[in-house]
Parts: structure tokens; C-alpha cells; sequence
């Protein structure tokens, strides 16, 4: 037998130990990431809470809304550079947006008037129309006339509603809006920074006020859409702008009408509140009603002679406000979101001329036109 020697046995270079760990780690990483591909959902998902406090979710930011108030295209103007490529429909509600707004957003903006018509919050949902735009969300105000029955028959539809409010309680509710607006559209920054500024100026008006005797709380008149052609006298009650009213220590003599946010009042009554301070307020939309007309489509004069014309109805100048002379005038438009705390900071002005002073409103209106797509401009309230 012939020996054959045994070949040597083969070594094998050990890898070095951060060599061995990183491939121990990397296969665990691809096991973790196979993991959680497979777990994970196909969209994250937007989940909000509404001003009605309802958990909505929504799958991606919604780019098409249906909104059933043109109000909110002015919310959305302080969210987004083009707020109309946003909205799928709307109620077409101009005198509600503001017609030297609607004509402005027209010029820059044309895509506004091809929009699907919708509803409005003042009439009854019409389900099919709003599903015949296409919408991925449907904007409603608090006051709308929506049964659950039609909520659940968008949600059937694959549609989600969210509620906001900048009429029932602006200095309440506006915040909680904006925030929600924002989360859902994808633009919660820009919601944040108008928030900030509000919160900041709510803040210098509320500090200053503090400052002020208990005593001061001058009685007020705002008379809405004041017309020379119709009964008197259109008033906020204790919703709306007379929540302004109190928050700026004076006394509404709306506040008859309690829980509600508008409401009439008749001259008698009007006459034996003994108002120390008239507002009036109006706008283009008011030209063919008597009314006052305040806004860029008008020169002081015009707005003064329709100022005048309120005045010398029966009973008026008798009043406090009228002797005294402490009757203003007030654009319709600074009552809608956003510009309501412009409106605040005037009528701290004119009801507590001392305190205020020095507040500058026109740096204020500055400061919203810079956040805003479609920039306030023009005589919006009377000196």
C-alpha cells in the first residue's frame, strides 16, 4: 500500500469582528423593515377634531372642498396663496364673501367663477349635488342645516365632513377653526401663524382693558345692515359680534336677544337704552336697500351722506351717540374670519377712546394683508 500524506487542512480567514456585526445587524434590519412594510398601513392618515368635537380622518390632505359658506374661502385665503384651487363648490353667496372681495379674487383668481354650485348654510343639503362635485371634503358652518342622516349618506359616499365657526363665536370658535382647516388641507403651519396672531393681539387688547375701571362699560348700538328702506333695527345679540361687544367691556344693547346671533329690535327700545356709542354697518350690498355704504367702491362723501341719512330716521337723533357725536360706520366685511380681530381693535378705539389712543389698526390691517391671498384695501370703516 502506498502512503499518500494527508493535505494540510485549508484555514479559513476569520472575518473581522465589526465585519461579523454589521452583518448580523443588516440582516436584522431587513427583517425589521420586511416587519413593518408588511404591518404598516397604506396611508398614515390625517386625524382631526373638529369645532363639534368629532374625530374626523381623513386619508391624505384634502385638495377639493366643498364649503357651504363663501366666508370660509376668506379663512382659506390666510392658509393657502390660491384658496380657489382648493374649493370644488360653493354656494356662490357673493354679498356673504363681499363684492369688491369676490371681484378681487375674480381678477386674480378667474377659476372662481366656473366652480360647482353648492348649497348654502342657510338651505337644506343637497347630498347629490354635493357628491357631483367630487369633493374629498365637505367644509360645513355650525349653524347649517344638515340632518345626520345626509352626514352619514356622504360618509357612504366615501366623503368626510368637518364643522368650523367664525360667525356664532369668532373670538371662540375662530381658533379652533383655523387649526382644523389647517391640519386638514396640509397647511398647518400657516394655520399656526394665524393663530400666534391672534392670540397676540386678543392678548394687548385684553391686558389694556384690564387696566380700565369696572365702571367704564359704555352702552353700544350695532346696527346690522342699517338701512334707510327697512324696519329697524337688525342688532347682534348675545352671539356673533356681541361677544366682541363684551369682550371689549361695554354693554350690547342686543343682548335681549339672548342665545341667538342676530335678531331685530324695534326703535323704542333702541331709544330707551340710551346707546352712548352707534355702529352701523353696510357695504356695496347695501345700495339698493338704503343702507350704509361703506368699502372701496365708495368716497368718504357717499359714505357720509349714507351715514347721514340712517341718522335722521325717526327717534335717532335723540340718542346718546348722535348728540354726542360717537356714531361710526363699519364695513359688514371686517365681521368675517380673520378681520374680525381688525374690528376689535377699532371698536376698542371708539368705545374706550382713551385707552386705545394709540392703537394702531392700519399696522394691523398690514399685518393680516401680508398673510393674506387677496390683500384688505380701500375705506373699510369711518373715523
Amino acid at each position: 500500500m502506498t502512503y499518500r500524506p494527508k493535505p494540510p487542512a485549508r484555514k479559513t480567514a476569520r472575518r473581522p469582528l465589526w465585519s461579523r456585526t454589521f452583518g448580523r445587524l443588516s440582516v436584522f434590519a431587513v427583517a425589521l423593515l420586511a416587519a413593518v412594510v408588511t404591518t404598516a398601513p397604506a396611508h398614515a392618515g390625517i386625524t382631526l377634531t373638529d369645532v363639534k368635537g368629532r374625530t374626523v380622518t381623513l386619508e391624505a390632505a384634502a385638495t377639493r372642498l366643498v364649503i357651504d359658506d363663501g366666508r370660509i374661502i376668506t379663512a382659506l385665503s390666510y392658509l393657502a396663496p390660491d384658496p380657489i384651487a382648493l374649493v370644488a363648490g360653493w354656494p356662490h353667496d357673493i354679498d356673504r364673501l363681499g363684492r369688491e372681495q369676490y371681484e378681487a379674487y375674480r381678477l386674480k383668481f378667474p377659476a372662481i367663477d366656473s366652480l360647482s354650485l353648492t348649497n348654502s348654510s342657510s338651505e337644506d343639503m343637497a347630498v347629490e349635488q354635493v357628491i357631483a362635485a367630487r369633493p374629498d371634503l365637505v367644509v360645513l358652518s355650525l349653524y347649517s342645516r344638515v340632518a345626520e342622516q345626509q352626514l352619514a349618506q356622504l360618509e357612504e359616499a366615501g366623503i368626510p365632513a368637518i364643522y368650523v365657526d367664525f360667525v356664532l363665536d369668532p373670538l371662540g370658535n375662530s381658533d379652533a377653526s383655523f387649526a382644523v382647516l389647517g391640519q386638514a388641507i396640509g397647511r398647518s403651519a400657516q394655520s399656526a401663524q394665524m393663530i400666534a396672531f391672534r392670540k397676540a393681539h386678543l392678548a394687548a387688547i385684553d391686558s389694556r382693558l384690564a387696566q380700565s375701571p369696572s365702571s367704564l362699560t359704555p352702552r353700544v348700538f350695532l346696527e346690522a345692515h342699517a338701512a334707510v328702506s327697512e324696519p329697524c333695527c337688525n342688532t347682534p345679540g348675545t352671539g356673533n359680534f356681541g361677544k366682541v361687544i363684551d369682550r371689549l367691556k361695554a354693554r350690547n344693547i342686543g343682548d335681549i336677544l339672548k342665545g341667538r346671533p342676530f335678531g331685530q329690535i324695534n326703535i323704542e327700545y333702541v331709544i330707551a337704552s340710551k346707546p352712548e356709542v352707534y355702529i352701523a354697518s353696510g357695504g356695496a350690498y347695501m345700495a339698493t336697500r338704503g343702507g350704509l355704504l361703506i368699502g372701496p367702491s365708495f368716497d368718504r362723501s357717499t359714505t357720509e351722506d349714507s351715514l347721514r341719512a340712517l341718522l335722521a330716521r325717526p327717534g335717532f337723533s335723540a340718542l346718546p351717540a348722535v348728540v354726542s357725536g360717537r356714531v361710526h360706520g363699519l364695513a359688514k366685511q371686517l365681521f368675517e374670519p380673520g378681520m374680525d380681530i381688525l374690528a376689535l381693535e377699532i371698536m376698542a378705539k371708539w368705545l374706550h377712546p382713551e385707552l386705545f389712543s394709540d392703537l394702531d389698526v392700519e399696522a394691523t390691517r398690514q399685518s393680516l394683508n401680508r398673510m393674506a391671498a387677496i390683500p384688505l384695501v380701500g375705506t373699510y370703516w369711518t373715523e
